[in-house]
């Protein structure tokens, strides 16, 4: 008699221990038979004792799985070893905790929870049965007596005669009530009823519409809250046949409307309201009085508002909190509800402002901004609420508030929310600006500055030098300029208050007001003495960020005032590299004036760059036009020999090549890594620029220092089209013959991730096959491969690469011939794929399995079998495992358990070869990247670019404050490919976190 592999129980605990449920879908084992329909695996399982009832991450268990699918044969045998019809897809404790199932809303969410309304739910009638009569057949608790309830309902709904026959064969009838909550039929027929022909159908066979259940409900108001049907016809049906709109529940007094709109039933509380349902009815429970508006209020669906509204709810009216129906709506930042509120006749002040002052604590702006237009009352403490609340740094909601401020000494000294420290800030309806400077909160500074804007702020003239150069520094970057006045007007502006800066770059307000473009601000600061040739601490002028800013109104006012248009700051970059660092278009006018004013358009910066690079780089068309026609240098090279033609490729701005060429660019131009034009749009991916440069005569054979073509940039990114690919290698004459480090097949294989790699890399054998002939071909990929996939299988953790498991298929009629080698390439090969393979990569597990069927008593130390690698890594790859498992006897399987070991690799075990020089020769990470790549650390250029050559941005760029401001020079290379200007002007402004210190 053969031995079973489940009659040791040492050998069903490694077991258990190897199916740890670690894969990306937490499926067990018998989850994973369930899908592929294997009675005789889940037999097994069931038999050692595995668990019926485990949850996979979907919250399913197998059962569920099994009624999903319609199997009936698999369902019962779990059935007979105690799986649970009842078990949630997602559980809770709701039942541990005493919860009533009456109790708990349905939004009319018809997802079923449970196998058996899922068998119900998929028309297995045969299934449905199944599990009635397993049910009916077992001791009920309230909870399941409930469901079947239910689900009973929905056999009379649907008129399955089948499954109702099932019912009355134990006994249940359209007579039955629930015998704990003493619930009738029809309730359950009501909530589950889309159209009113079935409820029709017991009514006339004798159900009594005014029947309640235990809680007192009646079937009108369970069909109010809970029904399915979404017309309203259902609530219509039962008014017409005699149920009352006014019954009221035993627990909150709720009537059928109240529960309409706790079940966000439009439809029902319409067809309630149209019957003359009290629209101001309220629930009462102990202390607890709210009104339906209250209810409708904070559930927020503005059509439920509205219609309560319509018909006669009154809005200004206060629970027993003292709350109005907009405070609710408020908490729970209904904008829209809110807004029908206003409009509906609420008055903003009937709460003694304390929806206002939620909305004001809460930050609901848009919400405070309705209340101001319809006419709340600001006070004065909520001035302090407003600063208390204001923990973003945003200063919006403070200056609706102190626009719209209504100061007076009574609501001063009558405002209980006024403390002590609100008080000595106020008096005589001002806000003390010196007390409130002594804060250490930045805030508190924005808010005195938006004080002194709206004139509400006192005692400026004691105000000490360093108070009011830091004021006049956030007035400069808010853009006050009545506050900048009135500080300016307080006299004794020294050096102090002139040279005050503020991090992160050590800007004076003079540099705050040029870079927002503030002319007249600028012109109010320079007649007060501060220094138009003043540097910050990179070496620019308030020119250099008024260029940027793009004003050529205030950089003509500047190059009048102060006559250097060709300063240059830290990084050596003129006005003009500034003017042209934007993405937006910029105003010629501008360029203009500045190089009327002596700026050199062929002037590079410490690394190169001129600004023609620059310009290419934002894709300014009209810009680069302009500098190219006042002389600009089209074959200018930056520090890395990068040609304006370089950057312009990377970024694919086509009509910047084209004129680019039009001026004379050198299509072939090596960098100082040997790579081309053409290779800088390949890597990066840009297709329209390949085409266009190809079409101009690019030569695609061209080499780089590491020997690489175009082609084989292109395949390695894979970010290139598959049909541009294909140009490539209809364009490029291909060395099949050459080391392997440069071989196309071996550079396809270890390309990027990407959707397309395996179509590239069928493509390029392909070509090898039509270029030598498939033997010749054959031979050659057959060499490369012993080096080829273990670098491919090395190359699987890193997470540019990924899984190699759409590349392998396309290897596999290429393995040597060699028993030792083959063998040693397919375990490594199946260990990738049960390791980073997906869900559906069982087929090709399959396929290495039947290859080398060897590899599954390949020894690796520790107790773990390739059934605990897949089920931690990879669900469906064990269903492909278990038919070698079942072939083997007992003592086969504790060899089994220690194929794979964690994942891991012993040193006995044969290794896989180190990452060849390949990797390290610029295909590795980090190597080669697309030139002027944004993706580059900051601060960090030289760095980067001593080890990957290519074009770049001016040094300097992307300095980045800690609080997330950005400089001029971000606009060179900003993070993640964007390059706006939207990106600095939207960051939080340079003085944010830090205005509070001197630098």
């Amino acid at each position: 008699m053969t031995v079973s592999m489940w009659s040791n129980q040492e050998e069903i605990d490694a077991f258990w221990r190897a199916s740890v449920c670690d894969n990306p879908s937490g499926d067990s084992v018998l989850h994973l038979a369930v899908c592929k329909e294997d009675t005789e695996l889940a037999r097994h399982l069931l038999d050692a004792g595995y668990p019926v009832d485990s949850f996979n991450d979907d919250g399913k268990t197998p059962l569920y799985l099994a009624a999903e699918l319609g199997l009936v044969s698999i369902s019962s045998l779990m059935l007979l070893h105690g799986a649970d019809i009842f078990a949630h897809s997602n559980p809770s404790n709701d039942e541990d905790q005493g919860v009533n199932r009456d109790s708990t809303s349905n939004d009319g969410d018809n997802s079923s929870s449970i196998p058996l309304e899922v068998a119900m739910d998929q028309n297995t009638d045969d299934l449905t049965i199944l599990f009635i009569k397993h049910a009916l057949s077992t001791r009920l608790d309230p909870s399941q007596e409930y469901t079947l309830l239910q689900v009973m309902a929905r056999a009379f709904i649907s008129e399955k005669q089948d499954v109702l026959e099932a019912f009355r064969d134990s006994g249940w009838d359209i007579d039955r009530n629930h015998s704990s909550y003493r619930r009738p039929f029809l309730h359950y027929v009501c909530e589950e009823a889309e159209q009113v022909d079935s409820v029709k159908r017991l009514i006339d066979s004798g159900a009594d519409v005014t029947k309640l259940d235990m809680a007192g409900c009646s079937a009108l108001q369970i069909a109010s809250q809970l029904g399915r049907c979404l017309n309203g016809s259902v609530v219509k049906y039962l008014i017409d046949t005699g149920a009352k709109i006014n019954t009221k529940d035993r627990y909150w007094r709720a009537t059928p409307l109240i529960a309409a709109v706790q079940g966000k039933r439009l439809a029902n509380a319409r067809a309630l309201l149209e019957a003359g349902s009290d629209p101001n009815a309220a629930v009462k429970r102990g202390d607890i009085c709210r009104t339906v508006l209250h209810l409708a209020a904070q559930d927020g669906i503005p059509q439920m508002v509205k219609l309560l509204l319509d018909f006669g709810a009154n809005p200004n009216v206060l629970d027993e909190l003292n709350g109005s129906p907009a405070r609710w709506a408020i908490r729970n930042n209904h904008i829209e509800a809110v807004r029908i509120l206003l409009e509906g006749k609420l008055d903003p002040n009937f709460d003694k402002g304390h929806s206002m002052q939620m909305a004001i604590e809460m930050q609901r702006l848009e919400i405070v901004e309705l209340f101001i237009k319809h006419g709340a009352k600001v006070e004065a403490t909520m001035i302090h609420v407003a600063r208390s609340s204001n923990k973003d740094s945003s200063m919006r909601l403070l200056e609706m508030c102190i626009q719209n401020l209504a100061l007076s000494d009574e609501d001063i000294s009558n405002r209980d929310g006024a403390d002590q420290n609100v008080k000595v800030e106020l008096h005589l309806g001002k806000f003390d600006i010196p007390s409130m400077m002594r804060s250490d909160m930045s805030d508190d500074y924005r808010l005195c500055a938006l004080l002194i804007e709206h004139d509400h702020g006192e005692n400026l003239a004691i105000l000490h030098d360093f108070a009011r150069g830091l004021l006049i520094c956030i007035c400069a970057e808010r853009g006050f300029n009545k506050a900048v006045t009135r500080l300016l007007e307080l006299g004794h502006i020294n050096k102090t208050i002139r040279s005050y800066r503020v991090k992160p770059f050590g800007w004076t307000a003079l540099h705050l007001a040029a870079y927002n473009g503030n002319m007249t601000l600028v012109n109010n600061l320079s007649s007060n003495g501060w220094d138009l040739a003043d540097e910050d601490d990179l070496g620019r002028t308030a020119i250099h960020l008024a260029a940027y800013h793009g004003s050529f109104e205030l950089v003509q006012r500047l190059l009048a005032l102060y006559s250097n248009a060709e300063h240059r700051d830290k990084d050596g970059q003129t006005p003009l590299h500034y003017a042209v660092s934007s993405d937006s278009q910029v105003d010629i006018r501008l360029l203009e004036c500045v190089v009327a004013a002596g700026c050199d358009v062929s002037k590079a910066n410490v690394s190169g760059h001129t600004a023609l690079h620059r310009a290419t780089l934002f894709n300014l068309i009209d810009a680069v036009t302009w500098l190219l026609e006042k002389g600009g240098n089209v074959s200018a090279k930056d520090a890395f020999s990068n040609t304006p033609l370089h950057i312009a490729a990377t970024f694919n701005g086509v009509p910047v090549i084209e004129r680019l060429l039009s001026y004379g660019a050198q299509l072939n131009t090596p960098a100082i890594d040997g790579r081309t034009p053409l290779h800088c749009a390949s890597q990066a991916g840009a297709d329209n620029a390949v085409i266009a440069l190809l079409d101009a005569g690019a030569d695609p054979n061209k080499i780089d220092s590491r020997g690489h073509t175009v082609l084989a940039t292109a395949i390695y990114w894979g970010k290139c089209k598959p049909s541009i690919i294909d140009t490539l290698l209809e364009r490029t004459e291909i060395d099949w013959n050459a080391p392997r480090a440069r071989h196309l097949v071996f550079i396809a294989s270890l390309a990027v991730k990407s959707p397309n790699r395996a179509s590239v890399l069928e493509n390029v054998i392909q070509a090898l096959h039509t270029s030598l002939g498939e033997k010749k071909a054959s031979r050659i990929i057959k060499r490369l491969m012993p080096e080829m996939v273990p670098e491919i299988l090395v190359g699987a953790d890193d997470s540019d690469r990924g899984s190699p498991a759409d590349i392998i298929p396309s290897l596999l009629d290429f393995l040597p011939e060699n028993e030792e080698t083959r063998h040693l390439l397919l375990f490594h090969m199946l260990v990738a794929i049960i390791k980073h393979g997906g869900d559906d990569d069982g087929d090709l597990t399959r396929r290495l399995l039947h290859l080398d069927d060897s590899n599954v008593s390949q020894m690796i130390p520790e107790n773990w079998g390739f059934q605990g690698l897949c089920c931690r890594t990879l669900s469906s790859n064990y269903i492909y495992i278990m038919p070698v498992l079942r072939v083997t006897n007992s003592h086969s399987l504790l060899s089994l358990r220690q194929v794979i070991a964690r994942n891991t690799i012993n040193s006995r075990t044969p290794q896989i070869l180190q990452r060849s020089t390949f990797a390290t020769q610029g295909y590795g990470d980090n190597a080669g990247e697309p030139v002027g790549s944004k993706n580059r650390v900051p601060n960090s250029q030289a760095t980067h670019e001593a080890e990957h050559p290519g074009p770049t941005t001016p040094a300097g760029k992307a300095k980045q404050n800690e609080t997330g401001s950005k400089s001029p020079e971000d606009a060179s290379a900003e993070s993640g490919g964007s390059r706006s200007k939207d990106a600095v002007e939207k960051g939080k402004s340079p003085t944010a976190g830090s205005i509070g210190g001197k630098e």
